[in-house]
């Protein structure tokens, strides 16, 4: 398998997302009461301290990325994170009303949202041209060793790709109407809310359907390290936060499994035996 390092300018950038990612995700998940300085509209504090776990999905994807230093480890996290910054850019935009333009917020969320989805967006477009050739890397990338997921695992992969994504579609276009897939009592979910989960929910549904396309463990590694620390966080949530899930339909509850599942996807890939030489 032919690869490529990624140029220093985009390693430092990435760097800067993990850094930047790290910072807000830890600092509303251990005080959710800080989001009312650092973001443009008020969430609850199960929704903040999720907001953060779902931020903590892309440090392991910055930073791993600019560390291992290959474009086919990078692929998948590059995907998954500019998915996360065109949909919330798009949520943004479709509550433009909500936003203060006095605000440092509104410009960290458009301007700093903005210019990372542009640096993305470049390294994905021109990632197989950039950089110079090279060899495996390091060895926790399992040098070319083959994915081993077999036809079951690929295809539940592919399942939950097609569940994350209809999930997000619907958020993202009933808004606060979608409250009945909600976690929350009704009247916790706004339209705004619930187009910025969106996000997250369809960048892992196209990093499980690409995963499941795979041909090399050193292609998964990354995403699978990214849905694990997303489902260690959000599992620890949902335990602090306990009383306030209470979903208005059953289907609530398949929101609310979100961080179980992911962290079982996430440990399925990292197991050794799904790597074979």
């Amino acid at each position: 398998m032919p690869d490529r390092t990624l140029p220093n300018l985009l390693r430092l950038a990435l760097v800067g997302m993990g850094l930047m990612q790290l910072s807000f995700g830890v600092t509303v998940l251990m005080n959710p009461e800080a989001i009312n300085s650092l973001w443009p509209w008020p969430l609850t504090t199960i929704s903040t301290r999720l907001l953060g776990a779902s931020t903590l999905v892309s440090v392991p994807l910055a930073l791993g990325s600019a560390w291992f230093n290959r474009w086919s480890a990078a692929r998948i996290p590059l995907v998954m994170m500019l998915t996360y910054r065109v949909l919330q850019i798009a949520a943004g935009l479709v509550h433009y009303e909500r936003f203060d333009l006095a605000q440092p917020t509104t410009w960290n969320y458009f301007g700093g949202g903005g210019l990372m989805l542009a640096v993305l967006a470049f390294a994905l477009a021109r990632g197989r041209t950039l950089g110079q050739p090279a060899d495996n890397g390091r060895a926790w990338l399992r040098g070319q060793a083959a994915l081993v997921m077999g036809n079951i695992g690929r295809l539940a992969f592919r399942a939950i790709s097609v569940l994350f994504v209809v999930l997000g579609v619907l958020f993202f276009v009933q808004g606060e109407n979608a409250a009945w897939l909600w976690f929350e009592a009704p009247g916790a979910l706004t339209g705004l809310t619930a187009r910025l989960f969106s996000s997250p929910m369809v960048g892992l549904a196209l990093a499980a359907w690409l995963i499941s396309n795979a041909k090399h463990w050193r292609e998964v590694g990354l995403p699978a390290a990214g849905m694990a620390t997303f489902g260690v966080a959000g599992l620890i949530t949902l335990l602090i936060e306990s009383a306030a899930v209470q979903p208005p339909t059953p289907l609530g509850y398949l929101i609310a499994a979100t961080p179980l599942i992911l962290l079982a996807m996430g440990a399925y890939l990292l197991w050794p035996g799904r790597s074979q030489a």
